[in-house]
């Protein structure tokens, strides 16, 4: 039954595309290319769009690179519309006989597929698209799953660094990136995170953050939590923030959230301020999602403080603090600011010019850290603001404190003012 639907949806993509030649072909001048590869492509995918398993599909991708083969004799070698055609045919291909075992190269229907692809390919080599050759070439080896190197990548069997190299070099990107998110969508996540890692380390290939995003995740799903530090060290905020959003629709938000610490951590550790806003940001909003607590959304907070190493990340992490915690964070960015101010990292004026108005900003109703902090700014800027604003709160009356009304502790509040 299947057999005969698919013999019968053959005959009729025959027909449709024999039309299509036949309507183009006495135009020679290429000025009709782009109206027949917009036609062509719509017919094929019309009707590979009726079948969800890969042979059928091939069929049809055979039917369209036999008719189109004859089609490019019409046009110029130099058409883009050409070459994009042959390009799409060529992914196309390679996508589906990504499903066929290594065996299923020496068999029918496959020898057919091939002997008619070498023919194809030799009408169509003028065009010199890389993508054509690449899928030609596979095919000429014996398969696309033939390469002792890369089954000795897939079986994480020991191979010499070159040799990676030297594969790795051998397919172009987009195929290596076909290649793991058919070994992912097939359960083999072991096979793609040992191909996605050597992608990473290669100078071209590690190009692309799809192969960083597959191999982290790996290392999370496992457990190789020593590991993934190592490997996240050079990943900056805008990248890290790629990688999440890439994966929001895929994992897990407890796995989300293991990534982005894991690249605050190491963001910090650098001291990069670099899209760090934006990555706290994500990051509270996982917590959220998660329902974390107040109190265990402080205590990771302060967690990661302690690998920072710029004086400045703490003012992304108070506005998210005090958008997600409210007034019962005040004292804890208090603290991250006294810290700050403490510690022996390099602060310069303006930034300490900040911290101190911050706190000032936290703590609008204690009078005497306010006075504290005005002077303080004041003998930083030496500005006419600056003295405006100690004359103006040395003229209220004397307040006195009580440590009940206070959004802080009386010990964080003492410390402060030290």
């Amino acid at each position: 039954m299947a057999e005969g639907s698919s013999v019968s949806e053959s005959e009729g993509l025959e027909k449709r595309l024999e039309s299509l030649l036949s309507r183009y072909s006495g135009d020679e001048s290429g000025a009709d290319s782009e109206l027949f590869c917009a036609d062509f492509c719509k017919v094929v995918e019309e009707y590979a769009s009726h079948w969800h398993v890969p042979l059928p599909q091939l069929r049809i991708l055979e039917i369209a690179l036999r008719h189109f083969s004859r089609a490019s004799a019409f046009f110029p070698t130099s058409c883009d519309h050409v070459h994009r055609t042959i390009s799409s045919i060529a992914l196309s291909v390679f996508e589906l006989l990504l499903f066929f075992d290594q065996k299923d190269f020496n068999e029918e229907p496959l020898k057919q597929f091939t002997a008619t692809f070498q023919e194809c390919h030799s009408v169509l080599a003028k065009h010199e698209n890389v993508f054509l050759l690449q899928v030609e070439r596979l095919l000429q080896d014996g398969g696309l799953w033939a390469s002792p190197a890369l089954q000795a990548i897939l079986s994480a069997s020991s191979l010499p660094q070159n040799e990676v190299d030297c594969y790795i070099s051998s397919e172009l990107p987009v195929f290596l990136d076909l290649r793991v998110r058919y070994l992912s969508s097939c359960g083999r996540g072991s096979e793609a995170a040992a191909l996605a890692k050597c992608c990473v380390r290669h100078p071209t290939a590690g190009q692309l953050l799809f192969f960083l995003q597959v191999y982290l995740s790996w290392l999370l799903k496992t457990g190789q939590h020593d590991r993934l530090c190592k490997e996240v060290p050079d990943v900056n905020g805008k990248d890290a923030l790629h990688i999440i959003c890439s994966l929001e629709c895929e994992e897990t938000d407890e796995l989300l959230l293991a990534l982005s610490t894991a690249f605050l951590s190491q963001q910090l550790q650098r001291g990069d301020m670099y899209y760090l806003c934006e990555l706290v940001l994500v990051w509270t909003n996982l917590h959220r999602r998660l329902n974390t607590s107040k109190q265990t959304l402080l205590d990771a907070c302060h967690q990661l403080m302690l690998s920072a190493t710029n004086v400045k990340s703490i003012f992304p992490f108070i506005r998210a603090i005090l958008q997600e915690v409210g007034e019962d964070g005040v004292q804890f960015c208090v603290e991250l600011c006294a810290n700050a101010l403490r510690s022996r990292l390099p602060c310069d004026v303006l930034t300490k010019t900040f911290i101190y108005k911050t706190i000032a900003v936290l703590l609008p109703s204690d009078l005497e850290v306010c006075r504290a902090c005005a002077l303080l700014v004041f003998f930083l800027e030496r500005t006419v603001e600056s003295y405006k604003m100690v004359y103006l709160l040395y003229m209220h009356p004397d307040q006195e404190y009580h440590v009940d009304d206070s959004p802080i502790g009386n010990n964080v509040r003492f410390e402060t003012l030290q």
